[in-house]
C-alpha cells in the first residue's frame, strides 16, 4: 500500500544498489525505474536528503523494507495513480508530495506480496509529512497503510501498525485488503493499530480489512481487532474529503465493505474488535465496520463481540461527536454487529465530556452493556442512549443524565469496608420497578438500596458489625426466633440535608428517640450518638469505672411474629468485642430520653430471652465462651416483639439503637447460666453494612 516519489529528471548513478541489490543509497534525485529497481527486494532505500519518483502504478516489492532519510529532507514525489510498497517495515524521515492539486495515491503494506502463511508484520510510518492540497480538497492526497497485505492469498498470523508524528492521508486498515476482479479472500489472526503522538488520519482507521469486488466474492477476515488511541494523536473529522461522510473522522472496530458493481460481493468479518481511546481526537467511534453498496448490490461487515473503551480523562474528553455500539451502513451495505460493550474506565470526578456527546448502544443483534469502570465523574452532558444494561463497579460514583433505557443495572466489584455511596445517579429518575439490579457478580456487599435515582451500595468489614441472620441451637425457649435486622443507610458523603432527613426518617418510627439522638456513621449506618450513649450508660458501670469508648451499632429493624422474641445478629471479628470472654461483653441499649439499660448475657440457648445477648461462633448454633482476636463471630441480641427493649410500637416488628461500650477498667463478669448483666470490655462497632434503607413494617 504505498507509492515514492521524487525528481523525474535523475539520472542512473544516483542510486547505488549493495549487499546483492537488497539496500540502495541515493546519492541525488531518483526516478525509480521498473524494469530494473522493480525486480529487486529491498530491505533499505536510503534517500539520503533526495527525492525518489514514483511512477504511475509502481511496485516495491520489499522484504521488511525501510525507507528513510538519514541525513536532509527528503521527498517522495509522485503524480499519478496508486503506487505500492510491499514488505514494508518502516518508512521515516520524508514527505509526501505531488504538484500543486494534483493527485498523489501510496499504499503502504506490510506483508510482502509472496507473503507466507502464518506470516507476522509490524509496519511504522514515523516523520512522515504530506503537503496540503491548496485548494484544500483531500481526496487527491491519498496515502493508505495496511498492516496485512493487498490482494494476496496466504492467511497472515498478525498485523501491527504503529503512526507517530506522520499524516495518513486516507485511512489505516489493521487487515488485509481484498481489491479483485474475481473470488478471492485472506485473513490476520490478530491487529493492533497504534496512533501515537502526532498521528493524524484524514479518513478513518479500520481494525478489519477491506473489500472490493468487481466480479466475484471478496473476504477479509481478522480474528482480533485492537486499535490504541493515545494522547496527541488525532482522527479530526475536519478534513474536506468531498465524499463519504461515514469516512470522516471515523475509528471502526470492523473493516471496510464497498461494493459498485453487481457481480460483485465484498465482505469483512472480526470475530472481537477492541478499541481503546486514551486521548487525542476523534470524532466518531463504531464498535463496527462499515459496509457501502449500490442499491441492489452486497457488500457486509460483521463484527461478532465489540468493546470500546475510554480510558481516563483525556480518552472521555477525545470523542467530539459519538461513540457507536454498531457500525455504520451506506446505501444497500450492512453493517452487523453481534454484541457490544461501550466502557468508561479511570474517569476522575474532574473529567466531563464534550457537550452533546452521544453514546449510543444501538446497532447491534445480541444487546449493548454500557460499563463504568472506576467512574467518579459527573457524565450528564452526554446524552446515553439504547443501552441494554448498564454494570458499574465498587470503584465507582458516576452521574448520568440518564442510562438509555436499560432494563438492568449489574454491580460488580469489591465492596469490603466501604461505607455507604451512591455509586450510581440519575437525574432523570426511572421506575425502580422497571430496572433490575444484579448484585450476584459483586463481592463483600452487605446491602443496597435503589430507588429510580440512587444506587446506593454498602460493603462488609472484616472489623465491623455487619447484620446476619444466626443459627440458633434447637433447645431455645418457644417464641424466640431468629430475624435478619434491616438498617438505615445514607452515602456517607451526602450533603447534610439528605442525612437529616435520614435522621428524621429513622427517629420517627423509634419511641422517644429525637433525630439529635442519632448519627452517620463513618460506614453511612445510621446509630445512635456515641455521646449521647457515654451520657445516658455512665450510670450503668462499676463504681469507679468510666466508659473510654463507645461504639454504637446500626439502627437496626426486624420482622418477626408478633409477640414473639426477635434474635438479630451482627457478625463481627473477636479483636473488635474486645473482651477475652463472652461473658464480658457489655452491650447497652439506649433508650430515649437520656436513659440507657444493659442488655444481659445468655450464657445458655434456654436463656435466651428478652433483653439478652449473646455471643456464637459465625453461621454456627454454638455459643462462645473465649474470644480470639482473629476469629469471626455472632452478636445475637434478643428483643422481644412490644417488650421494653423494642422502640417500635407496631406489632410484628422490632427496633432498637443498641452499643457496645468499653470501660477504662474491666471487671469479671457475672455467673456462668442465666441472664447476667455482667461488666465486660465492648467496643461499638460503626459498621460498614449493607445498604438498604431502614424500613419498618407496614
Amino acid at each position: 500500500m504505498s507509492a515514492l516519489i521524487g525528481a523525474a529528471w535523475a539520472v542512473d548513478s544516483n542510486i547505488k544498489w549493495t549487499d546483492n541489490n537488497t539496500k540502495a543509497e541515493l546519492s541525488g534525485d531518483y526516478q525509480w525505474k521498473d524494469k530494473t529497481d522493480g525486480t529487486y527486494s529491498p530491505v533499505l532505500i536510503d534517500l539520503k536528503g533526495h527525492k525518489l519518483t514514483i511512477n504511475n502504478g509502481t511496485r516495491i516489492y520489499g522484504n521488511g523494507l525501510t525507507v528513510t532519510s538519514t541525513s536532509g529532507d527528503s521527498e517522495i514525489f509522485s503524480s499519478d495513480f496508486y503506487a505500492y510498497l510491499y514488505g514494508a517495515s518502516r518508512l521515516e524521515n520524508v514527505k509526501l508530495v505531488s504538484p500543486i492539486d494534483a493527485q498523489f495515491f501510496l499504499y503502504a503494506i506490510g506483508a510482502k506480496k509472496d507473503a507466507a502463511k502464518d506470516t507476522s508484520t509490524d509496519i511504522v510510518i514515523k516523520n512522515v509529512q504530506m503537503a496540503a492540497p491548496t485548494n484544500g480538497k483531500w481526496r487527491i492526497r491519498q496515502f493508505k497503510v495496511a498492516g496485512g497485505g493487498v490482494n494476496i492469498s496466504n492467511d497472515l498470523s498478525s498485523a501491527t501498525v504503529t503512526i507517530e508524528n506522520a499524516t495518513v492521508g486516507h485511512s489505516i486498515y489493521g487487515g488485509t485488503d481484498i481489491l479483485t476482479d474475481g473470488t478471492s479472500s485472506a485473513s490476520v489472526g490478530k491487529t493492533l493499530i497504534n496512533l501515537n503522538n502526532g498521528a493524524v488520519v484524514v479518513r478513518a482507521v479500520y481494525g478489519g480489512g477491506e473489500s472490493r469486488a468487481r466480479a466475484g466474492t471478496a473476504t477479509s477476515t481478522v480474528g482480533a481487532s485492537h486499535i490504541i488511541v493515545n494522547e496527541g494523536a488525532s482522527i479530526p473529522g475536519t478534513f474536506d474529503i468531498e465524499d463519504k461522510p461515514t469516512e470522516k473522522g471515523c475509528v471502526y472496530g470492523g473493516g471496510n465493505a464497498e461494493e459498485d458493481n453487481a457481480n460483485g460481493r465484498a465482505g469483512c468479518h472480526v470475530k472481537e474488535a477492541l478499541i481503546e481511546i486514551k486521548g487525542g481526537e476523534v470524532a466518531h467511534v463504531y464498535g463496527g465496520g462499515r459496509a457501502e453498496a449500490n442499491a441492489g448490490y452486497s457488500a457486509v461487515s460483521s463484527v461478532d463481540k465489540t468493546e470500546i473503551m475510554l480510558i481516563g480523562d483525556a480518552g472521555l474528553k477525545a470523542v467530539s461527536v459519538d461513540v457507536k455500539a454498531g457500525g455504520a451502513s451506506v446505501g444497500d451495505g450492512s453493517a452487523y454487529v453481534g454484541s457490544a460493550i461501550i466502557k468508561l474506565s479511570g474517569l476522575t470526578s474532574a473529567a466531563a465530556p464534550k457537550e452533546g456527546l452521544v453514546i449510543d448502544g444501538s446497532g447491534t443483534e445480541n444487546g449493548t452493556t454500557l460499563v463504568f469502570e472506576n467512574v467518579k465523574a459527573d457524565l450528564s452532558l452526554a446524552a446515553i442512549t439504547s443501552m441494554d444494561a448498564v454494570q458499574i463497579d465498587s470503584d465507582s460514583k458516576a452521574t448520568v443524565k440518564n442510562i438509555g433505557g436499560a432494563k438492568k443495572i449489574v454491580v460488580t466489584g469489591d465492596f469490603n469496608k466501604m461505607a455507604a455511596a451512591d455509586i450510581l445517579t440519575l437525574n432523570e429518575a426511572v421506575s425502580p420497578d422497571d430496572v433490575t439490579v444484579d448484585i450476584s457478580g459483586a463481592v463483600n456487599v452487605a446491602k443496597y438500596e435503589w430507588d429510580g435515582e440512587k444506587l446506593m451500595v454498602m460493603g462488609t468489614s472484616s472489623g465491623t458489625a455487619e447484620p446476619t441472620t444466626p443459627k440458633l441451637p434447637a433447645d431455645i425457649p418457644a417464641g424466640v426466633e431468629p430475624a435478619e435486622a434491616e438498617i438505615a443507610v445514607v452515602a456517607a458523603d451526602a450533603d447534610e440535608a439528605v442525612k437529616a432527613a435520614a435522621l428524621e426518617e429513622v427517629s420517627a418510627g423509634l419511641k422517644d428517640i429525637a433525630s439529635s439522638d442519632l448519627a452517620i456513621g463513618a460506614s453511612g449506618a445510621v446509630t445512635a450518638k456515641a455521646e449521647t450513649v457515654k451520657n445516658a450508660a455512665a450510670s450503668l458501670v462499676a463504681a469507679g469505672e468510666t466508659i473510654s469508648t463507645v461504639s454504637p451499632l446500626p439502627v437496626f429493624g426486624a420482622e418477626v411474629t408478633a409477640g414473639n422474641t426477635a434474635a438479630v445478629a451482627y457478625k463481627i471479628k473477636g479483636a473488635d468485642l474486645l473482651a477475652a470472654s463472652a461473658a464480658d461483653v457489655k452491650v447497652v441499649k439506649y433508650l430515649g430520653g437520656g436513659k440507657a439499660e444493659l442488655f444481659k448475657y445468655a450464657a445458655a440457648a434456654a436463656d435466651f430471652a428478652d433483653t439478652c445477648f449473646t455471643v456464637m461462633l459465625h453461621d454456627t448454633d454454638t455459643i462462645a465462651g473465649s474470644i480470639e482476636d482473629d476469629t469471626e463471630y455472632d452478636l445475637v441480641l434478643f428483643v422481644k416483639d412490644g417488650g421494653s427493649f423494642d422502640l417500635d410500637e407496631e406489632d410484628g416488628w422490632v427496633a432498637d439503637p443498641a452499643a457496645l461500650i468499653k470501660t477504662e477498667k474491666k471487671s469479671s463478669g457475672g455467673s456462668s447460666s442465666g441472664c447476667n448483666g455482667g461488666y465486660g470490655a465492648l467496643m461499638i462497632l460503626a459498621a460498614a453494612l449493607l445498604p438498604l434503607a431502614y424500613r419498618r413494617k407496614k
